[in-house]
């Protein structure tokens, strides 16, 4: 009997264990950045699902926390927070963090109001105008390297809808999807999709990744986790079904 008892404490004590390391948490900080991730979207926005579901086929679970941009990269650069998602990249991220194999795409554009005469080939065609920029955000090398544009920056896409369309700036940088969310989402903007209109080309299509700081703990580790799950549930159609689930689609 005292036997079967101890067998028993044993197995608890193992079951007890496994249950502790499969809860095992790595913690991402994320923004408001709809309809990639948001707070009040279904399992906080697509981008945030699939990072949730990689990991999560690696046996680790998830914790997002949202926060500002720029305290979401200042968090995560100094490994206080595992991963930034959604994330571009750029060469001095890389040098501070490990960069994931893309799980999602962004497209970049120049938006104006409805009505202005604004047109572009390259760069230097806009040097006349004030363009708005987000505080800390990668847009294009060559477009950040400008040096002899107008940038007028703001801390987020939000606030430089607000000014393109009061006409504090001429057009802004911003992300396609983004944008469309934004105005259709936001009723004290007193406009639609339909009253702006999106430069051609891009700016840029940047793949979106997560990022690891080189600081965090077992950071290779953890990013080996995330890839080796991203592939799989690329793999197994889980990615797929997600977009679907979300209203889009596989293609960049």
């Amino acid at each position: 009997m005292e036997n079967l008892k101890l067998k028993y404490c044993f197995i608890l004590f193992y079951a007890v264990f496994l249950t502790s390391a499969a809860a095992a948490e790595i913690e991402v900080a994320t923004i408001d950045w709809k309809p990639y991730s948001g707070r009040d979207l279904t399992n906080y926005g697509f981008t945030s699902e699939i990072v949730s579901k990689a990991f999560e086929r690696s046996g680790l679970g998830v914790k997002f926390t949202f926060l500002p941009w720029k305290r979401a990269r200042q968090e995560t650069e100094m490994g206080k927070i595992d991963v930034l998602s959604p994330a571009y990249f750029s060469a001095e991220r890389a040098q501070i963090y490990a960069v994931s194999e893309p799980y999602a795409w962004s497209t970049l554009v120049f938006c104006k109001k409805k009505g202005k005469d604004i047109t572009y080939k390259e760069l230097k065609d806009l040097k006349p105008y004030k363009i708005g920029v987000v505080m800390g955000y990668v847009n294009s090398p060559e477009f950040d390297r400008a040096d002899y544009l107008q940038k007028d920056s703001a801390p987020s896409d939000l606030l430089n809808l607000k000014k393109l369309l009061g006409g504090r700036v001429d057009l802004i940088v911003i992300d396609k999807f983004a944008a469309v969310d934004l105005l259709a989402h936001n009723p004290k903007l007193k406009t639609t999709p339909d009253d702006i209109v999106f430069l051609d080309p891009p700016v840029a299509v940047h793949p979106i990744h997560i990022l690891i700081s080189k600081k965090t703990p077992d950071f290779a580790r953890k990013m080996e986790a995330f890839n080796s799950g991203l592939q799989e549930i690329t793999k197994d159609g889980t990615v797929e079904k997600i977009l679907k689930k979300h209203g889009l689609s596989v293609d960049k």
